[in-house]
């Protein structure tokens, strides 16, 4: 069954191509008289438009000199023909406002970048004069904050002190 519907498909297939050839071999010697004339009809009715005179005006200059009449031939070179011309303006443009650049926020001081802060030290005990670190580091009282053993002033916020 399943041989059967390919061969049969195909056969289908070669009829119709054969029933294309003999139709297509009959080619222009097998017209019939019929399409003889209709080819011969366009051809005679040029010949008719080739006989009429060109296409002049008359003496006024209101109409056609002789009708029916042909087109003349064109020249060759054509013509060009006037054409006014017509130059359209540059719109305007605008340059667009200056935007200003926002500021830039201040560099660090070289100090901070060579010496950078310390995590915060918690505070063991303290006196009037100072207080002391977990490590064992003594931060003298000075004003509003506390100096190190360095030198260095250092913050102090409640029970941590960071230099």
């Amino acid at each position: 069954m399943n041989i059967i519907k390919p061969a049969a498909l195909t056969a289908v297939f070669l009829i119709g191509m054969l029933m294309c050839e003999v139709a297509w071999a009959q080619g222009p010697d097998a017209m019939t008289v019929e399409d003889q004339a209709k080819a011969a009809a366009p051809a005679a009715a040029d010949a008719a438009y080739a006989a009429l005179p060109f296409c002049t005006l008359n003496a006024e200059g209101t109409g056609l000199a002789v009708e029916p009449c042909r087109k003349a031939p064109a020249q060759v070179p054509m013509p060009r023909r006037p054409v006014p011309l017509m130059l359209q303006p540059m719109p305007q443009v605008k340059r667009a406002p200056q935007v200003a650049m926002p500021g830039m926020p201040p560099s660090p001081s070289l100090q901070s970048l060579t010496n950078p802060p310390r995590a915060p030290v918690p505070v063991t005990s303290c006196d009037v004069a100072g207080c002391y670190g977990t490590n064992g580091v003594r931060y003298n009282n000075m004003g509003g904050g506390v100096v190190g053993p360095n030198g260095k002033v250092c913050n102090r916020a409640g029970a941590m002190i960071q230099c």
